[in-house]
C-alpha cells in the first residue's frame, strides 16, 4: 500500500506491529486528553465565560473581568490557590524573578537547599 512512497512491505508491516502494540499507550493518553478536556470545560462553565471576557483592556488590569476570569479557571484546573497568568511574562525564568522580587526584599538571604541524590 505504501509501496508508491518509497516504503517498505517490511517497514509498513513492522510499524502496523508496532502501533498495535502500543495500542494502550495510546488509549491512556486518549484518556488523560479527554480528562483535562473535561476539567477545563466545566471551569469554564462553573466561571461563566462569555464573550465579554475576551474584549479589549485598558491594559492597565484593573476590573480586567477577561483576566480575573481567567486567573480563576487557572487555579481551578490547576488546583491551587489562585493563579498568575501574564502574557507580558517572556520566559520561565522571568515569572520566577518576578515571584522572587515579590518574596524578596533588598538585602534578604535565600536558601535553595537540595538533598543528595544517590
Amino acid at each position: 500500500m505504501l509501496k508508491e512512497f518509497g516504503i517498505s512491505e517490511e517497514l509498513e508491516k513492522l510499524a502496523n506491529e508496532t502501533e498495535k502494540e502500543i495500542q494502550q499507550e495510546f488509549k491512556q493518553i486518549d484518556e488523560c486528553a479527554l480528562y483535562n478536556s473535561q476539567k477545563v470545560l466545566m471551569a469554564f462553565q462553573k466561571n461563566s465565560v462569555s464573550e465579554m471576557h475576551f474584549g479589549r483592556s485598558t491594559g492597565y488590569g484593573e476590573g480586567d473581568v477577561g483576566r480575573e476570569c481567567i486567573e480563576k479557571i487557572f487555579a481551578e484546573v490547576l488546583n491551587t490557590e489562585d493563579a498568575l497568568v501574564r502574557n507580558q511574562f517572556i520566559s520561565g525564568t522571568h515569572a520566577l524573578t518576578v515571584g522572587l522580587f515579590a518574596l524578596l526584599r533588598p538585602g534578604d538571604t535565600m536558601l535553595a537547599i537540595s538533598r543528595k541524590t544517590i
